[in-house]
């Protein structure tokens, strides 16, 4: 299942593979395959439910929540989705914080509504790509933190480290799949899917098995995915015919981020993979 638009105490010593200073630290949840983050708005006394989505290129809040708490709309333009485009609308101004956090002043306000619906509650908003711009941001899914890092310094010995390409203003990183050249795929923390693989219409790529060419909706397989050395085998991984966005190969969502402790490092242009202890 696709669902898209998608910090451990206070201490100086993260771990002994990555030691880094901690500015900020919000408590997250991981749950139902989603990061599930409280964020304030000016003048509301009740926390609004957000998700933590890298593959979304910009944040957004649900359109009901916004008009509910009185946001102020601005001009109407048109956004694209997984499942296609769709409607949003300019938020200027908003003055919201997660944990002392701001978020982002310009975002969108769009239709959430089924999205909440999948997560079985309420999605008043999302965080997305714009969060991490110019910013360490460090996922640690096992203790339910998310760590705004002043620097990262990983012990090589310990993680994988991917360059980062933006692209459609998400970040997108290479990885291989059933021993293929690596393609490029969004880094999705929106997904709670392990991978979305395009596979392109009259284009045929090794499975692990033999070669494929898909016509219709997506199928799914189980083959090999590889993030830089480390390898996973049997990752069950919905196979597309046609690109979900234009210029990418595919979506690498949390059933397979998850198995680490996650670093955007947006100003390094890289995706630190940490083997959690």
């Amino acid at each position: 299942m696709r669902l898209f638009l998608c910090t451990l105490l206070a201490a100086l010593l993260l771990s002994l593979s990555a030691r880094s200073e901690v500015p900020g630290e919000i408590r997250s949840q991981y749950r139902d395959g989603m990061i599930w983050l409280k964020v304030n708005i000016a003048g509301k006394s009740e926390p609004l439910n957000f998700l933590l989505d890298s593959g979304a290129g910009v944040s957004a809040i649900d359109l009901r929540t916004a008009r509910a708490d009185g946001v102020l709309l601005g001009r109407r333009q048109i956004v694209l989705g997984v499942n296609g485009q769709s409607f949003a609308f300019q938020v200027n101004g908003l003055q919201a914080l997660c944990a002392g956090i701001a978020l982002p002043k310009t975002i969108l306000a769009v239709d959430l509504h089924g999205l909440s619906d999948c997560c079985g509650q309420p999605v008043n908003g999302i965080l997305g790509a714009d969060f991490f711009r110019g910013r360490i941001v460090q996922i640690d899914f096992k203790d339910g933190r998310v760590r705004i890092l002043e620097r990262c310094n990983p012990n090589l010995a310990k993680c994988e480290i991917l360059p980062i390409r933006m692209c459609n203003d998400a970040f997108c990183v290479p990885v291989r799949v059933a021993g293929n050249s690596a393609q490029w795929m969004r880094l999705d923390t929106g997904s709670d899917a392990a991978l979305e693989w395009v596979v392109g219409e009259t284009e045929k790529r090794q499975t692990g098995q033999s070669s494929i060419g898909l016509s219709g909706k997506s199928v799914h397989i189980n083959t090999s995915v590889q993030l830089g050395k480390k390898c996973f085998n049997a990752v069950t991984t919905a196979v597309h015919r046609e690109q979900i966005f234009p210029g990418e190969d595919g979506l690498l969502g949390n059933a397979l981020l998850s198995k680490f402790r996650l670093t955007i490092d947006q100003p390094g242009n890289r995706v630190i993979f940490e083997n959690p202890i």
